[in-house]
């Protein structure tokens, strides 16, 4: 049962390659983790910036005394300052 000095420097040579090689695959695993991250918050940053802003020049319009059945009317100026899409989905009379 004797080994020789070459078959154990042999063995520990491909012991420590396969501790090199696991260190660099974590090394990328991690690196690629932390790529997968900062996209994640980046695309998180972005939907939180990309919101309608309403803005109605004058919200508020106080008609006179109308008679019953008189039609009135009075147009609202509405702006989106925002940097996504407004959509207005229900208006009821004050």
């Amino acid at each position: 049962m004797g080994c020789r000095t070459s078959e154990i420097l042999c063995q520990l040579g491909k012991e420590d390659e396969k501790a090199k090689m696991m260190r660099i695959f974590r090394a990328i695993l991690l690196g690629f983790l932390v790529l997968l991250v900062c996209a994640g918050l980046t695309q998180a940053e972005k939907a939180k910036k990309a919101a309608p802003v309403i803005e109605v020049e004058t919200p508020i319009y106080e008609f006179d005394q109308v008679s019953q059945g008189d039609v009135v009317k009075h147009d609202f100026r509405v702006f989106n300052r925002g940097s996504a899409p407004l959509e207005i989905k229900k208006v009821k009379p004050g």
